[in-house]
């Protein structure tokens, strides 16, 4: 049994693989992005550890989440980790390919999906020898066309996709949610530093109906090497955060 992560000030004990794929800075943002009523019904494709979802029931108090992982492995520690905080009443992980899945086998139609997919198109960068990481990296099983096609498919006429993603790949993100009918909605870029040339990754959501495009300001994760800036210290704390949509 691996060790458990603490996070968030000590409320989550997360237990992650010992090799392969772990959570980063990126799974906290994310959660953070997410606005919705705590009512919501929300589904994540991909749930990894449940790291997210587990953020949410905590930070947010969300109690209707459904989550889809296709490694199994990576499911039943997803599942262990909400036994472990008494979120089985909330949560509920799926083992499958979300390519697969019909509305009904997630808990459909839900008012947000979200995913932090893996980030790298098969071909480009150093594919991990490890295949669970290597999943988790690299579009081997879900590129954007079926990532956007199964939140399509999922999601309320008014709901919305909440999705984080590499900066440098935010052309191929928006061309895949345009062909699967999605209008931009909120953004933020998210800046390793506050000189950055350029931002590391971005989030955004995409609405099946016209939404207004709002950019907000940068989030910053490092003040300096090494320290974290206040406003990525306030999202790995364990205060609750406003859920307002």
């Amino acid at each position: 049994m691996p060790r458990p992560t603490s996070f968030l000030d000590g409320q989550l004990q997360l237990l992650q693989p010992e090799r392969g794929y772990r959570f980063a800075a990126d799974a906290p943002i994310l959660a953070h992005f997410i606005r919705c009523r705590p009512t919501d019904r929300l589904v994540e494709i991909g749930s990894g550890c449940g790291i997210i979802l587990l953020i949410l029931f905590v930070k947010k108090r969300f109690h209707r989440i459904v989550a889809v992982e296709l490694q199994p492995a990576l499911a039943e520690l997803a599942r262990a980790n909400v036994r472990r905080h008494g979120a089985d009443a909330a949560i509920r992980i799926v083992t499958a390919d979300v390519r697969d899945l019909a509305p009904a086998d997630v808990d459909a139609p839900a008012d947000v999906v979200f995913a932090n997919p893996p980030y790298r198109r098969v071909g480009t960068g150093r594919l991990s020898p490890d295949p669970a990481r290597a999943a988790a990296r690299h579009e081997l099983s879900l590129d954007l066309a079926d990532l956007f096609a199964a939140a399509r498919r999922f999601l309320a006429p008014d709901g919305r996709f909440d999705l984080i993603h590499l900066w440098e790949r935010r052309a191929d993100v928006a061309a895949a949610a345009v062909a699967a009918g999605f209008h931009p909605g909120r953004s933020r870029q998210v800046l390793a530093f506050p000189h950055s040339r350029q931002p590391r990754m971005f989030l955004h959501s995409w609405h099946p109906a016209p939404a207004e495009a709002v950019v907000e300001p940068p989030l910053v994760i490092h003040e300096k090497p090494g320290v974290h800036s206040e406003a990525f210290r306030r999202i790995i704390s364990a205060a609750p955060e406003d859920t307002s949509t």
